[in-house]
């Protein structure tokens, strides 16, 4: 409730601004973007002068290969794989030629960071040192509630007719984050309690690496968007 009541309180300033009369002056906006929330569409409707309420839609969330990057040691192979679906929900307004915009964001599913063993390759966990076939994965989850609270800095006008292009910077807020891992490899191994501790010990210091970059989710996307406005 604490973050609904936060968007809200930046969100309904700029409707209010809003005059009813010139309601969906400009049309509507329709199109797709592409970055940090994922693969999607957009529709974008102008309220009321220099103000648009916007919601889109990642629908292709995607992977990457994060092997060899990071300082990842040899022998081991790592995936990042993202959400399959990103709701957003907002309001710009218009500074001149950039856009300042508020919403909400509704994750599907956690983020998450998955380390590979190859055959007989070994693995620092917390103080312990794991070989291959005693852990064969690692897998990292980065949680937060479903919903989150955004800012954003805006390129580019969702009003006006024709053809369009915008980009969009900022972050999701996120007060609540948090990480938490688990592995897969002998069952035995993996549910004793000296592991246990050394799983939980990493989880700690990987909190404690990300310091107060845990609380943002990073937005960077880009899009075309076709104004069917009067």
């Amino acid at each position: 409730m604490k973050r609904i009541r936060l968007i809200l309180s930046c969100t309904l300033p700029l409707l209010a601004a809003a005059q009813p009369a010139h309601a969906l002056q400009g049309g509507i906006s329709v199109g797709g973007r592409v970055g940090t929330l994922g693969i999607g569409p957009e529709v974008a409707i102008p309220v009321g002068s220099g103000i648009t309420v916007r919601g889109g839609a990642g629908l292709l969330g995607f992977d990457l290969d994060m092997t060899g990057r990071f300082g990842l040691a040899d022998h081991r192979t790592a995936r990042l794989f993202f959400p399959k679906a990103f709701y957003t929900l907002g309001a710009d307004v218009s500074l001149g030629g950039l856009r300042a915009g508020a919403g909400l964001l509704i994750k599907s599913e956690d983020p998450t960071y998955r380390i590979t063993l190859d055959q007989g390759a070994s693995i620092d966990i917390g103080a312990g040192t794991y070989t291959e076939p005693e852990v064969a994965t690692l897998t990292t989850g980065f949680s937060w509630a479903g919903t989150a609270p955004y800012l954003l800095l805006g390129f580019g006008s969702h009003s006006g007719r024709g053809l369009g292009f915008f980009a969009d910077i900022g972050a999701v807020i996120l007060p609540d984050a948090s990480f938490s891992m688990t592995a897969t490899g002998d069952d035995a191994l993996l549910a004793s309690q000296p592991f246990l501790d050394d799983l939980e010990l990493e989880e700690r210091e990987v909190r404690d690496d990300a310091g107060a970059w845990i609380n943002y989710w990073p937005i960077v996307s880009i899009g075309l968007r076709f104004g069917l406005g009067r």
